[in-house]
């Protein structure tokens, strides 16, 4: 049976009024790439495309801003206001009809108080006197009532144009927290004027914007509204206050679907899920909405690229079409390799977030950690070898077998020598617990997909300069991966003491009572595995908040911070560990000397590299790559990466 025909609801043409998807599949919208007046580059042309190419049904770009008023694009996502933009979007929307996609956009006023733009360039708005989200120190300026009026204009306008430029759906912005949520809003919203007070007032700027697009674009084009209905904040809606009343009122007007939302910036891990976020991280969402009768067809998201529970959700009637946003960063194509059942071909999205973690400050290329080309979708290509060569990679992390996968690829013959018995590199720990469940099923496809490719995989197989010469490779990639820092405190070497990443790959049992030496991304993580199988467990951390030196996603860090805070875990700040005894700890605050207790004690003190063999090949006049955390300890992205470009440039770094 044919995957298409297992996931016969994912895959069957759904009718949105006048307009067909060829599938159920939308790519999410996403503020990534756009031209420097907010409008489409070649970059984002290309970046697109891919995804229409891959099969999606319904493509979003990011949102678009209808006025450049207050709001410049080096802040924002796409701006729609003059025929230049509205040709360049033309001609991206007539090529994605040709994959026999659809396109969407989403209008908006602006972003107001979250708008990430640097004050001396943007004038920040709200619906009131509110604080700017990424510069507290900044207070926005409160819209006029003619300053409304003119944006309600621009949203008209705007729509015209998109409707020109053959967009197929018009999306009303009206979520997460972002202008028209901040009228919407009690939270936000103080005005004492017909924008303010009531709900009926509060919407008031909302119907507005949406009676201005209906008549831009006439009765019968298809609008859709994206929607919160719960910001999980104080002061902030919640179902029984407004969020189910203000759904009610969506559902009597005449949107053609609701985009489910959750959260909003000061909860952002809600509205773009990290690792830390279960499956279907906002269907709950949706669930509730039904169960209080709300029937109008939904478009949900949120952690759902597993295909099964993506067929369920909509086979159940919970939604009628779903979208992938970081997923369709990870693998553009995921929507044809479900639908012709490769789903072991799938690189799924680890969410590491390091979408959001990469591209900030602005001046750096928007990527995925796993997918090297988005974002460079015209520039960064994997051909076929004209040279094939005798390659060896040493190490069988991300980055080890991501350069072995896109050596043998391009057609090179390829070895890669893994020293312990298994694939997967510090993978294995951090995909370790449960609720990392997204990056060990990343790391499961890449194996699967190492293994397919052709490449020669050697476990157990330890690499030294003498192995490696009587080998004889053209190159070798160094893929080697940094060792755990053992800091050297007296009686570091106790039996009771465990390295973190053995705990977490191998679910090493430990005693009743942990402590966790540091309290970064991975001490953090450790801790919560521990309370997880019902240990009782303190972290020790030097700096005064744990998490204080960690490069992560805001988003990743609000979510592994929410995941402590539903644990039991004790937490030790502004804390030395002095001296480790048999059956006591010693450690110092401030002043302060204490003796604890305990059973274990978990390392996680961070990683050092270590460029012996490295500097032993260079001696031997092997040509050599280092990539990920053998050149510094770091993240996934990396390995991956400088692996992907290593092959990508062969030829010329050979002549280097």
């Amino acid at each position: 049976m044919k995957s298409e025909e297992i996931m016969s609801h994912l895959f069957e043409e759904y009718k949105i009024g006048s307009v067909t998807l060829k599938n159920r599949v939308a790519m999410a919208p996403m503020g990534h790439v756009h031209a420097a007046d907010g409008g489409v580059s070649e970059q984002q042309h290309a970046y697109i495309l891919e995804r229409a190419k891959g099969g999606f049904g319904l493509i979003y770009p990011s949102a678009h801003t209808v006025t450049d008023k207050y709001e410049k694009p080096e802040g924002s996502g796409n701006f729609l206001f003059n025929y230049s933009q509205a040709a360049r979007l033309a001609h991206l929307v007539d090529e994605v009809h040709q994959y026999g996609a659809k396109f969407a956009i989403q209008l908006t006023p602006g972003y107001g108080r979250v708008n990430k733009g640097n004050p001396a360039q943007t004038i920040h708005v709200s619906a009131s006197d509110n604080r700017a989200f990424f510069y507290p120190d900044v207070v926005c300026h409160t819209l006029t009532v003619d300053e409304i009026h003119e944006l309600v204009a621009c949203m008209g306008k705007s729509a015209a144009l998109a409707k020109m430029a053959g967009v197929d759906i018009i999306e009303i912005h009206a979520y997460g927290g972002y202008l028209i949520d901040q009228f919407m809003s009690k939270v936000w919203n103080r005005r004492d004027d017909e924008y303010g007070g009531s709900l009926d007032n509060r919407m008031r700027f909302f119907n507005e914007c949406t009676q201005a697009v209906r008549r831009a674009v006439g009765p019968d084009f298809p609008i859709s509204v994206k929607y919160t209905p719960v910001h999980e904040i104080e002061g902030g809606r919640t179902f029984e206050d407004e969020g189910i009343e203000i759904a009610r009122r969506l559902q009597d007007m005449d949107f053609a679907y609701m985009h489910v939302d959750y959260g909003c910036y000061e909860r952002w891990n809600l509205a773009i899920p990290s690792a830390y976020e279960k499956q279907g991280a906002q269907l709950h969402v949706a669930e509730r909405l039904r169960k209080e009768g709300i029937t109008m067809p939904f478009l949900i998201q949120g952690k759902l690229n597993d295909p099964v529970e993506a067929e369920r959700v909509i086979e159940s009637g919970l939604t009628d079409m779903i979208a992938l946003g970081k997923q369709s960063l990870a693998d553009p194509y995921w929507p044809s390799k479900v639908k012709n059942g490769r789903v072991d071909d799938i690189d799924f999205c680890c969410a590491c977030l390091e979408c959001l973690n990469h591209s900030y400050p602005f001046i750096r290329r928007s990527s995925c950690a796993i997918n090297p080309r988005t974002a460079a979708e015209r520039e960064y290509k994997l051909e076929k070898t004209a040279h094939p060569r005798k390659l060896l990679v040493v190490g069988g992390g991300p980055g080890g077998m991501a350069a072995a996968k896109y050596a043998a690829q391009v057609g090179h013959s390829v070895e890669l020598w893994e020293k312990s018995d298994r694939l997967g590199g510090n993978m294995n720990a951090a995909g370790g617990p449960d609720f990392k469940f997204d990056v060990r099923r990343f790391s499961m496809n890449l194996q699967k997909q190492l293994y397919n490719s052709g490449a020669v995989v050697r476990l157990s197989k330890e690499a030294n300069a003498d192995s490696i010469k009587e080998f004889a490779p053209d190159a070798v990639i160094v893929a080697a991966g940094a060792k755990p820092i053992k800091p050297r405190i007296p009686g570091i070497d106790n039996s009771k003491v465990i390295d973190a990443l053995d705990l977490l790959s191998n679910r090493i049992p430990t005693g009743e009572k942990v402590y966790v030496l540091g309290g970064g991304e991975v001490g953090c993580e450790a801790a919560a595995y521990l309370d997880s199988v019902g240990k009782d467990v303190t972290i020790i951390e030097m700096q005064s908040e744990i998490l204080s030196t960690a490069n992560m996603a805001d988003n990743a860090r609000k979510g592994l911070e929410d995941l402590l805070g539903r644990t039991k875990v004790r937490i030790l700040t502004s804390t030395k560990l002095t001296e480790i005894k048999d059956n006591l700890i010693v450690c110092e605050n401030g002043t302060e000397t204490q003796e604890l207790a305990y059973d274990n004690l978990v390392l996680a003190v961070g990683f050092k590299s270590d460029h012996t063999l490295c500097d032993e090949l260079k001696s031997a006049g092997i040509k050599v790559f280092p990539i990920g955390d053998y050149n510094s300890p770091r993240k996934i992205y990396y390995g991956i990466h400088e692996g992907f470009h290593v092959i990508r440039l062969l030829d010329d770094l050979m002549e280097i």
